[in-house]
């Protein structure tokens, strides 16, 4: 699959040991992750006529190298301004170098550290007409990895929205301001962390969330169109059997005879997230998201 080492197993069955090495050496597996050409996928542009503006963004990278309590003080000083206003931001290499940023682009890492028969929820199905049906991990592993450059029509199958299992939640670093109320960034409680996992070409419709958000880009890229809640009135929200807080509007290629408001939605906020960023979305923001190459992803819902 394109965008995943491999790690060799001797026949095909992992040790305890073998587990452990997996966990805490990053020696086997490839340091330096690969690059994505997302030229070739700009086909996937959403076609509206609302033509975004880009993201505000800082580089987290550059605050400090060591992840000390003065590290987190300064990312939670540089990120107060954007939550207190309530501002999308992108934070740039905020989860490079975490062990996520290594370990989550191998299937074989994945099967050495899960439980096989670990029960999963998988939507299967195109844009918004999916359906979303319980299988095992191993099973969606060997789709993902047969699924290459990405699923077929119409066979698209995302592993979206299920919590982060707890045998790899420690590779995550999420930030600490969504869990420390002393670095004042809301109210420090942490409430889900979940994966996404899934081939090029998954997409989640226009939605919002009740809550403030950190989407973790770890493995490949994806794209990201934002609205205001201000635009809400205009995105006919809960129409045609979607829930409260869904779009019945494909923004990629909206039918305008159907839903002539959307044409009156404020100006879109437009991003691209590569391996490393974390993109801050703010509760009832509205966000539709692509995947451009084969991704892994968490995100952390936070008050």
């Amino acid at each position: 699959m394109e965008g995943l080492a491999t790690i060799s197993m001797v026949g095909g069955r992992t040790s305890q040991f073998a587990r452990l090495r997996l966990h805490h050496q990053r020696i086997s597996i490839r340091r330096r992750p690969l690059r994505y050409n997302t030229n070739r996928h700009l086909s996937h542009k959403p076609t509206s006529h609302h033509h975004g503006k880009q993201v505000d963004s800082f580089n987290a990278e550059k605050i400090t190298t060591e992840h000390d309590d003065s590290y987190h003080a300064r990312i939670a000083d540089s990120f107060r301004k954007y939550h207190s206003s309530q501002t999308p931001v992108i934070l740039r290499g905020l989860a490079r170098g975490c062990d996520a940023y290594y370990f989550w682009r191998s299937i074989d890492y994945w099967r050495a550290a899960v439980d096989p028969e670990a029960p999963v929820d998988v939507e299967l199905g195109l844009y918004n007409s999916g359906n979303r049906i319980p299988m095992r991990f191993a099973d969606y592993l060997n789709y993902l990895e047969e699924a290459k450059e990405g699923a077929k029509s119409g066979e698209t199958a995302y592993l979206a929205q299920n919590e982060v299992f707890r045998e790899v939640l420690k590779d995550l670093q999420i930030p600490r301001f969504c869990e420390d109320p002393t670095l004042s960034v809301g109210q420090g409680k942490l409430h889900h962390t979940m994966l996404w996992l899934g081939p090029k070409g998954t997409v989640s419709p226009l939605h919002f969330d009740p809550m403030d958000n950190i989407l973790i880009q770890l493995v490949g890229s994806k794209r990201v169109r934002l609205f205001s809640p201000d635009s809400t009135q205009h995105l006919y929200a809960g129409n045609d059997g979607n829930q409260y807080n869904t779009s019945a509007v494909d923004i990629e290629r909206p039918d305008l005879d159907k839903y002539p408001l959307f044409q009156e939605a404020l100006p879109a906020l437009d991003c691209e997230l590569d391996e490393g960023d974390s993109l801050f979305i703010p509760r009832k923001w509205w966000h539709h998201v692509r995947s451009v190459t084969m991704s892994a992803s968490a995100n952390v819902w936070w008050r």
